[in-house]
């Protein structure tokens, strides 16, 4: 049995004993949730073997795609969905490693940049590909038009996921 049967299972048990219990909604959440948590698996197995963890991997590839190749730590925090805390921890093992570095920036001398430096980028290059593998793997057996749906449906659910944090956000006290 899967570890998804045995969750379905627990909802549907839910569903007798809760009253309007969305089984549907529940479920399509944890599939996400499930989905998720194993494509995260495969690819910490993979970036393993680079000594790199998902954060490390994301912040490589989002500088990499930068116009320049840099950013500020703000924008690089907001482009790797992560907390201030954990990102400065993970720059401070990649400068560590040689793979970025942070300095001040030409335009503003009290801002910093954090740029790719040429190891990161000779990394990133050899590890993207890996990682894609697994992707194509992932997806094998969907049609190029099933793949654009299941795009279009994650983009419809992030826009409904931004408006509630907006409304969420608006309803807190200031």
């Amino acid at each position: 049995m899967s570890h998804f049967a045995e969750t379905r299972k627990r909802l549907q048990t839910l569903s007798t004993r809760v009253p309007d219990f969305p089984l549907q909604l529940v479920t399509l959440t944890r599939l996400n949730y499930h989905i998720q948590k194993r494509i995260q698996d495969i690819s910490n197995a993979v970036l393993r073997q680079y000594g790199l963890s998902e954060v490390s991997y994301i912040v490589l590839a989002v500088l990499y795609g930068s116009e320049q190749e840099s950013l500020s730590p703000g924008q690089l925090t907001e482009a790797c969905s992560q907390k201030p805390a954990n990102m400065t921890r993970v720059c401070n093992e990649l400068e560590k490693q040689g793979l970025i570095s942070r300095s001040a920036s030409a335009d503003d001398r009290r801002a910093v940049v954090v740029t790719l430096r040429p190891a990161g980028r000779e990394l990133i290059s050899q590890v993207m590909p890996a990682v894609w593998h697994k992707l194509r793997e992932l997806l094998a057996g969907f049609s190029p038009e099933e793949i654009r749906q299941q795009e279009d449906f994650y983009q419809r659910q992030l826009h409904n996921l931004n408006t509630l944090a907006g409304a969420v956000n608006d309803e807190q006290p200031e």
